[in-house]
């Protein structure tokens, strides 16, 4: 439950930012909370500079740790395994579970995840356990000296080994009907996808494959897959049709909590390896949630 709301008695006038610094709040946090609306004073949101005195209500980010460890850390970062339909950051004001849960409660404030997986993505996530790290870590990102690897099943045969998908790819999400889709378009940015055939399936018509992303362009394998008419197997966004689309983003809308009763289909895709140098040291961790895709297409195959 990350979003709690507590009350708090401020016994003497204070200005809210410093009432919040008080409690441990950086000066940005302090903020963002404000910003947001998050403190309340005698039934109205508090405004920037006020002075506060008696009860406030403070609705704010609370880490709990629900269980889920990381694979590895050190004193500078870590490696979570994150599990199907589990969200990196907290969404909204929803009272469900995200990765940063574990990480905040366990590392402290300070940690940061570097990377996104989206919610029905399993696999390895990098975080950052305090900000010199989390600079140095987005820097690999950036000049892209970080190899990622998936594994995922995928809709159709497909009948060469290895292809390169070069196509770009256009985000333009501004809250109208659908436009969260990305698409393929000249209009967008480079997008780079190398795939390989792991093996194929004619009795279920399905492919299973090894997918590595040159560029990290949102939701980009979903996208490339569907532009080459093989979406992801239990994709309900891509290579579908509108309304059942439109179908799954209503049910993104529902509290988390409640979210895995209403969707029936899982996501075969999973973040099976990331791979870089930091400090002079090279790294390379592999996902054991990726035995959940190859146990269930092997699994199909053997079916009468």
């Amino acid at each position: 439950m990350p979003f709690v709301k507590e009350i708090f008695c401020v016994p003497a006038p204070k200005k809210a930012y410093a009432f919040l610094e008080d409690l441990g709040f950086s000066t940005k946090q302090s903020q963002k909370i404000i910003d947001k609306g998050r403190l309340r004073h005698n039934g109205s949101v508090v405004k920037k500079s006020q002075i506060v005195q008696g009860n406030v209500e403070l609705t704010h980010f609370k880490a709990q740790h629900f269980g889920l460890e990381p694979l590895f850390y050190n004193d500078d970062f870590c490696v979570y395994d994150k599990p199907h339909n589990l969200l990196i950051h907290p969404k909204g004001l929803f009272t469900h579970h995200s990765l940063n849960d574990c990480l905040k409660s366990r590392f402290g404030a300070q940690a940061n995840p570097i990377h996104r997986l989206d919610y029905e993505t399993s696999g390895l996530v990098l975080c950052a356990l305090h900000k010199n790290a989390e600079a140095e870590l987005k820097h690999l990102f950036a000049k892209r000296n970080v190899t990622k690897t998936y594994t995922a099943i995928v809709r159709g045969i497909i009948e060469r080994d290895e292809i390169l998908i070069d196509t770009p790819i256009l985000t333009c999400n501004n809250g109208r009907d659908l436009s969260i889709r990305s698409r393929v378009s000249s209009q967008g940015k480079d997008a780079l996808t190398r795939l390989k055939v792991l093996a194929r399936d004619k009795k279920t018509n399905q492919t299973l494959l090894h997918l590595t992303p040159i560029t990290g362009r949102t939701h980009q394998l979903r996208v490339h897959l569907d532009s080459i008419h093989h979406p992801i197997v239990g994709d309900l966004l891509y290579g579908v049709n509108d309304e059942c689309a439109r179908e799954f983003l209503e049910s993104k809308r529902v509290a988390r909590d409640n979210r895995a009763q209403i969707l029936t289909s899982r996501l075969l895709l999973n973040a099976s390896s990331i791979t870089f140098s930091y400090k002079h040291t090279h790294f390379c961790f592999f996902s054991m949630l990726q035995n959940d895709i190859l146990h269930t297409f092997y699994t199909a195959q053997s079916v009468d």
